[in-house]
């Protein structure tokens, strides 16, 4: 295929990238969901197109699952014979592929076994145990692991120069018996792979000399060791290109070093540096709100993201009382969505990311109790079942007898009447002696018992019957002239072993379950056998001159290793049924969902409390809410599961990050679901369908769970202050032609120019609180418009429910009561419609005001550095903003109201003949069309007469209710102004006239 096919599709960045100069070090930073995984196989195929053949190329990826995608992707761009001889793999399955084939160049023993982190935790528990060290084997573990990822034995002398201490001792003695053990047992760790690799690689350099490109994806996840035989793979050549993303440098706890990018440059000054910038996964308003978060930190790597998408909904911020509250709300959301979006979306388009895997307790709890299926990301791996994992042990200890927790783990399994205790002193002795548990069998089954251990003939039968099975299957697997298929091997060992028997004895109830487990694994080991028999030898390298390799590898080593690298690559049960993901942010790096909840962002959660790198904990929120594509939840507790009070995290705080956040969940209307359809690129759902599944729904809205506690709000008046200093912004996005409505707007509504124009005057005049007013519009043509608003809000979302943000708990309102409150509008005149306001009872699509087709730039929030380069100058801002919903503000603002009469003073009452006594300001006043449901007391002096009731109060004085003076505010002494009372009780606001005045007006 030729590569000009698969070029036409890249944008321009991508093309870039993948056609820079053959010889150079290219660098290409790539944001989430900017395509960076089809870029780099387009710039292998690339490669390969100008003549490099494919098994001089090294592609490195974070996960086997990842390079098996690499691999299928690059077989679409050319023939197949070509993408199978690469090179792909992991950094550690690509080292042990050069250890098996050079690694007796630097003294490691054929057939080497691979320690998984299981066997690593049990030779350090048994060492802890022999020497009763004061040390955690888990944190011994992760020290050891930790101390080889940065260097091995040289960084750890570095670290041990410093003063000695009781713990320093033990975990000397732990680190050096373990190492010992390993290779007495010829075992290699995950982290020995690299840096033998790297010992390779170093003193032979000649075993990389074909080696023409390497490629490196999530570079930024890469540790010293990794970079180092990044840097001797290239050797020969140079020809090295990255990808990666330091915004979403997310393991240091595994040693990853963000500060790579800078050794890069130092080591290639002359490297190339390409720019991804346009996101296809998320919506603009969640790409920009996640931008908002990453630009904090101000020494990051300066680079854009462009949405591609339309800006979607913005992203809901959510305070609920307590952690059960939250998951209570999180699972009536979930079906909140499902309901409203009539089969838009299922179970599986929802995901919950969790700072913490303990988090997900109370959420797990929660949909079990709902009855919504769900699964865990990292839970049990089909090679980690008991079952499974006893017979990989068998096929471990044929290949490598001197394997002591293999043979340990498989010694009594079938019983062969071995006790617990016999096997420790065995393998205390062993250790004891300084030779592997095997050795040790070998010599008491030829009479060299040893004196200290009492063998009673049961145990010598049992012994000796074990390694007759090991030895038999040995000998029939090596046989060089009828040697043993794999799949004949398994089927030899689970007859002698009457596994299936044993299976049934213990596991009784699941056996059937169980034995199925087994049989996959004969089924795995038969494709991976037909596999090779087919030519595609994935452990091939190129030969090199004057290195000598070590011939075709072991077909049973090479199936043990890549069963002991396959993390992430088996599919989990139930992984095409339609379930909700619960995953920690770590284990989602790199996937993607329609929805994504972020439950607990509070401080001590995202950032974590036991964090030291605080940029890198804000990195991790930023991968979180960059999973997600069309709708984006954060939530935070004010109490955690522990009943603590909770602290807003202080990534959510700055004020510039108010307006991209809404406090509930979205009103899933048309104009929504129109727009997850288009983000997802699904079909529409029918207006039938939309009925029939939110017809059982508690609530349309997200209204059934209080919102937050105002007390605890850090940012009290956020979003009016930036209001108050915002300025109209348009946004050039490089063509991308996307436009955004401010941060008033509840849903950040970006249109695409070419729309805009047509859509402006359905759209502005259906947004109550718009600054973008086309003129004035007095009352009467305001109530017509209402009443054409109402028609056609009926008409478009007959099942559209009324919104009340001051009713935490009100259930949604039946379709009759909607179509009869919808009818008093036309007809009825309220107070706030006076105030050129609808009337709350109006539902938010309905509010349909008639304006001129008049042009309008819209505006952006500020504070998004990616755009400073696009801002054209300032323009004034036309108007406040006040929220309601945000219950901050609340206390702010007043009412004077009347008192209820009764109906029989009602009906007596008459209109006052005649003028009033006195000038009465009317409300031949400018108003602000910004305010919603509440006006601050002082305007509304100004501009309204109020009526009031008079209140009655006992003065300071012998009087008492005697003398009834009107009562006049300071604030209206100052402007002249007083209270008069009127002949119906009512008070009115009037201005002071002096009696010259009156006599020159009379």
């Amino acid at each position: 295929m030729l590569h000009d096919n698969f070029l036409t599709n890249l944008n321009r960045s991508q093309k870039e990238a993948v056609t820079a100069d053959l010889q150079s070090q290219l660098s290409i930073l790539a944001g989430p969901g900017s395509g960076k995984t089809y870029t780099l196989a387009a710039r292998i195929a690339w490669l390969l197109s100008k003549g490099i053949h494919p098994w001089n190329i090294i592609v490195t990826t974070f996960t086997v699952k990842t390079a098996q995608e690499m691999k299928e992707r690059v077989g679409r761009f050319v023939d197949i014979s070509k993408s199978s001889k690469l090179i792909i793999g992991t950094f550690h399955s690509i080292a042990r592929r050069y250890l098996s084939q050079y690694g007796h160049l630097i003294d490691i023993k054929n057939n080497f076994g691979i320690a998984d982190s299981a066997d690593s935790l049990a030779i350090i528990k048994r060492i802890v145990k022999k020497h009763e060290l004061n040390i955690d084997p888990k944190v011994a573990r992760n020290r050891i692991s930790g101390i080889k990822a940065r260097g091995g034995i040289k960084y750890y002398k570095e670290i041990k120069s410093g003063p000695s201490s009781i713990e320093s001792r033990d975990f000397e003695l732990c680190y050096q018996e373990y190492g010992d053990t390993l290779r007495r047992s010829n075992l290699l760790d995950y982290d020995d792979l690299l840096l033998r690799c790297v010992d390779l690689l170093r003193d032979h350099p000649k075993c990389v000399a074909n080696v023409e490109a390497v490629l490196i994806d999530e570079f930024q996840d890469t540790n010293i060791v990794q970079f180092d035989l990044m840097r001797l793979f290239a050797a020969n050549r140079k020809r090295i290109t990255i990808v990666g993303d330091p915004d979403q440098s997310i393991y240091s706890f595994r040693a990853a070093e963000i500060q790579n990018y800078r050794r890069l440059k130092k080591q290639y000054p002359e490297s190339i540096t390409v720019t991804l910038e346009e996101n296809y996964r998320s919506s603009g308003a969640i790409l920009l709100t996640a931008l908002n978060i990453i630009e904090q930190d101000n020494e990051r790597v300066a680079k854009t993201l462009v949405p591609t998408n339309t800006v979607g909904t913005s992203p809901v911020f959510r305070h609920l009382s307590d952690a059960q509250i939250e998951a209570e709300w999180i699972s009536t959301e979930i079906m909140r969505v499902i309901g409203m979006t009539g089969g838009l979306l299922d179970l599986g388009d929802f995901s919950i990311l969790l700072r913490s895997a303990s988090l997900s307790r109370l959420i797990e709890s929660n949909f079990s109790n709902r009855g919504l299926a769900y699964r865990m990301v990292g839970g049990v791996r089909f090679y980690d079942r008991v079952e499974v994992k006893i017979v990989i042990e068998y096929l471990r200890v044929v290949n490598q007898p001197d394997n002591d927790d293999a043979v340990s783990n498989i010694l009594n399994v079938p019983s062969r009447r071995i006790g617990d205790a016999t096997i420790q002193k065995l393998m205390e002795e062993a250790s004891k002696l300084k030779i592997s548990l095997w050795s040790l069998i070998q010599k008491i089954l030829i009479g060299k018992r040893p004196h200290n251990i009492k063998l009673t003939k049961q145990v010598i039968q049992g012994l000796s019957s074990f390694r007759e099975i090991i030895e038999a299957a040995k000998q029939k697997f090596m046989n060089p002239h009828m040697p043993f298929s794999l799949i004949n091997l398994l089927k030899y060992i689970l007859d002698k072993t009457k596994f299936e028997e044993w299976l049934l004895t213990h596991h009784d109830d699941i056996e059937k379950l169980r034995w199925s487990n087994v049989e996959e694994l004969l089924t795995q080991a038969t494709e991976f056998q037909n596999y090779l028999e087919n030519g595609f030898d994935d452990e091939s390298l190129p030969i090199v001159d004057d290195v000598q390799q070590k011939g075709k590898t072991n077909l049973l080593a090479q199936f043990l290793a890549n069963i002991a690298l396959s993390s992430g690559t088996e599919a989990v049960d139930g992984e095409n049924q339609s379930r909700i993901v619960i995953s920690t942010i770590h284990a989602a790096k790199g996937l993607e969902w329609p929805v994504v909840f972020i439950p607990a962002v509070y401080q001590g959660s995202i950032p974590h409390s036991r964090a030291e790198d605080f940029d890198e904990e804000r990195r991790l929120l930023y991968v979180a809410m960059t999973r997600a594509k069309a709708l984006l939840y954060l939530s935070r507790p004010l109490k955690s599961s522990r009943g603590e009070r909770t602290q807003s995290s202080q990534f959510m705080s700055p004020k510039s990050l108010t307006p991209f956040l809404n406090h509930v969940g979205p009103v899933v209307n048309l104009k929504v679901v129109q727009s997850i359809s288009q983000i997802l690129r699904r079909a529409i759902p029918t207006a039938e369908a939309i009925l029939n599944s939110s017809s059982l729904l508690p609530s349309e809205l997200d209204n059934l769970f209080p919102t937050y506690d105002k007390s605890d709000e850090q940012n009290k008046d956020a979003r009016l202050d930036l209001a108050k200093r915002n300025t109209e912004h348009e946004i050039d996005q490089k063509g991308s032609g996307l436009w955004f409505l401010g941060p008033e707007e509840p849903d950040h509504q970006i249109w695409r120019k070419s729309d805009f124009h047509k859509s402006f005057q359905d759209s502005i005049s259906r947004s109550s609180n718009s600054s973008l007013k086309t003129g004035f519009i007095n009352a009467g043509s305001h109530l017509k418009n209402i009443a054409k608003g109402s028609k056609y809000s009926a008409i478009s979302n007959p099942k559209q429910t009324v919104h009340k943000h001051n009713n935490e708990n009100e259930n949604h309102f039946s379709k009759a009561k909607a179509k009869s409150e919808l009818s008093t509008v036309e007809t009825q005149k309220t107070l706030l419609g006076y105030f050129d306001r609808p009337d709350p009872k109006v539902m938010e699509d309905s509010k349909d005001a008639v304006g001129n087709d008049v042009k309008y730039d819209v505006i952006l929030p500020r504070n998004v550095k990616s755009f400073a380069p696009h801002r054209p100058k300032d323009l004034m801002r036309s108007r406040l903003s006040i929220d309601l919903g945000d219950r901050e503000n609340f206390d702010n603002y007043f009412f004077l109201p009347s008192s209820p009469t009764s109906i029989d003073s009602q009906a007596s009452r008459r209109p006052p003949e005649g003028p009033p006594e006195g000038p009465v300001i009317n409300s031949e006043f400018p108003v602000d069309h910004d305010i919603k449901n509440l006006i601050p007391t002082a305007d509304l002096i100004q501009k309204k007469s109020i009526t009031v009731k008079k209140t009655l109060g006992v003065k300071r004085s012998m009087d008492g209710w005697s003398i009834r003076k009107d009562f006049t505010p300071p604030l209206l002494k100052k402007k002249n102004l007083s209270l008069r009372s009127n002949r119906d009780g009512s008070i009115v606001l009037q201005k002071n006239i002096s009696t010259e005045q009156k006599f020159k007006k009379n």
